[in-house]
């Protein structure tokens, strides 16, 4: 049975003058992480970070999500320097042509560095001779300025990776769903979302912190239930995908039940229902293997 879920403000203001007759926009292919930890006390499920997205964004202002965004075109360079499965390995996974399905996965790796300090990378041990002295870190003044260079497209992540003398980690990327928008939206994102834990160490900071304009302007670690919680109390504003994605979050023990789980990647297209006064999303959610 589809399940009911609330429309959002910016799709109800578009629809405030009756259905569009208009043929849908193409859905730009986008990624988004859910990046997460382990919280202090083993055995009590999960922490996410999440992300308050700027007043003055054009999509979803106000939205609490996760780390994401649109592809590059220099997320196809097929010289990124890569770890972990194989790139025809992912396509394989995800369905799709295996240069599309690596660039999903910079996008991926290249949004969350940008709108949260973490890069899911790790020393080239290929290349001893570029080592990156200390690892993957850097000072938070040199961390801000390479990620607002990121930002505006200034450098390619693979700029960026070959540079300091690392690679991507596609090992640390596990895929767990696909959303498309609604057809009545005027902006369509076609989004793959993918689990990633967060290396040991990291620190996680928004784009909006001091000295760094960005998409957001908070940031922190949630509990899945917690976060859900506020949204019940009018605290934070999810929209569809994020909130289904943090109950599958919240009904987890621990990070090796999420970490088993095996997932449909079926397109998920909410759709528009009721009457003016009614307004809702109708989804229908695709079963879920669940664990080998």
């Amino acid at each position: 049975m589809p399940r009911r879920l609330p429309l959002p403000p910016d799709l109800r203001a578009v629809l405030a003058d009756g259905p569009s007759r208009r043929r849908p926009v193409p859905a730009v292919t986008a990624a988004t992480v859910m990046l997460v930890r382990e919280p202090a006390l083993r055995g009590t499920g999960v922490e996410v970070w999440l992300l308050r997205r700027s007043d003055a964004m054009a999509v979803a202002p106000g939205a609490t999500a996760f780390p994401g965004g649109g592809l590059d075109e220099r997320d196809a360079d097929p010289e990124v320097p890569w770890r972990g499965a194989p790139v025809d390995g992912w396509g394989r996974r995800l369905g799709l042509p295996d240069a599309d399905a690596a660039a999903l996965l910079c996008a991926a790796v290249r949004e969350t560095y940008e709108e949260c300090g973490v890069l899911l990378a790790e020393v080239d041990r290929h290349r001893p001779d570029a080592a990156t002295p200390g690892g993957v870190g850097l000072p938070p003044a040199e961390e801000d300025a390479e990620r607002a260079a990121l930002a505006r497209r200034e450098v390619s992540l693979s700029e960026l990776l070959v540079r300091r003398g690392l690679a991507l980690r596609s090992d640390l990327l596990r895929p767990w769903a696909r959303w498309v928008t609604p057809e009545v939206a005027p902006r369509r994102h076609d989004t793959w979302f993918f689990l990633a834990v967060a290396p040991q160490g990291a620190r996680a900071r928004h784009d909006g912190a001091p000295g760094h304009a960005g998409e957001a302007d908070e940031g922190a670690w949630w509990r899945p239930a917690d976060a859900l919680d506020a949204e019940a109390a009018g605290l934070l504003r999810l929209l569809a995908p994020t909130r289904v994605a943090l109950e599958e979050l919240a009904a987890a023990e621990d990070l090796e039940e999420l970490l088993a789980s095996r997932r449909s990647l079926d397109a998920v297209t909410p759709r528009v229902a009721g009457g003016p006064d009614d307004l809702h999303l109708l989804v229908d959610l695709p079963e879920q293997p669940g664990h080998p």
